[in-house]
C-alpha cells in the first residue's frame, strides 16, 4: 500500500499552527440497541474505564476516543494501525485515516483565531480539555477536540489545504494587529490619548 501523504506536506510554516499525523482514525457506529456493548468492548481494548460521554473524549493505552454523535466514536491512534474489530451485529467499524488531516491550533492564539470562523465559545471555562464538537468551519464540517495545549481540527483531507490557507492568513493578521503599539494605531486613526 503506498505512503499516505499529508495534503498539508508543500504549506508554509505558520507560527501557532501544525499539522498532526494519526496512525490510524477508526469510525465504529453501533446499532441503535446495541451501543453499550460496543462502547464497553472498545473501552476495554483500548485500555479505558468508560466509553466518553457526548461530546467529550478520553484517552487510553493504545488511542483515543472520541464521542461525535449519538452512537457514533472515533479512535484516534498516533502508535498503531492495528485497531479494533467489532462484529457486524453490533455495528460497523469505517477507516478514516486516510480521509482526515489534524490540524493544531495552539492555545495562546486558540481563541482569537478561531472566534472568526467558528460559532462555539471556545475559551477554556466553556470548551474544556478533552470536549468535542462538530461544527463548520469555513463552511466545511470539522470535529474540534481540546487539547491541553490547543486545540485540534479533524478536517476532511480534501478541504485540508484551504482551510489551513485561511487560518495561516487569518493568524498573520491577528499577530500583525497584536504586534502594533496601541498609541500608533490610535493616531493612525486621529485618535490622540
Amino acid at each position: 500500500m503506498p505512503e499516505r501523504a499529508s495534503s498539508l506536506a508543500r504549506t508554509r510554516a505558520v507560527p501557532d499552527l501544525s499539522c498532526r499525523s494519526c496512525a490510524a482514525l477508526v469510525q465504529y457506529h453501533a446499532w441503535p440497541d446495541r451501543y453499550g456493548e460496543m462502547t464497553g468492548a472498545l473501552a476495554t481494548r483500548c485500555g479505558i474505564a468508560n466509553a466518553p460521554a457526548a461530546g467529550k473524549a478520553v484517552s487510553g493505552a493504545i488511542g483515543s476516543l472520541l464521542r461525535i454523535h449519538p452512537q457514533r466514536l472515533w479512535l484516534i491512534s498516533e502508535q498503531t494501525r492495528d485497531h479494533p474489530e467489532i462484529i457486524p451485529e453490533i455495528g460497523v467499524a469505517l477507516d478514516l485515516s486516510h480521509a482526515r488531516t489534524i490540524i493544531h491550533v495552539a492555545e495562546d492564539i486558540v481563541v482569537p483565531l478561531l472566534s472568526h470562523f467558528i460559532a462555539i465559545d471556545l475559551r477554556p471555562h466553556r470548551f474544556a480539555i478533552d470536549d468535542v464538537a462538530t461544527t463548520p468551519l469555513h463552511r466545511v464540517s470539522v470535529a474540534l477536540w481540546r487539547r491541553a495545549d490547543g486545540i485540534d481540527i479533524l478536517a476532511p483531507r480534501s478541504f485540508a489545504r484551504s482551510i489551513w490557507d485561511v487560518l495561516a492568513e487569518a493568524a498573520e493578521r491577528l499577530r500583525y494587529t497584536n504586534a502594533r503599539p496601541r498609541a500608533a494605531g490610535r493616531a493612525a486613526r486621529g485618535c490622540l490619548p
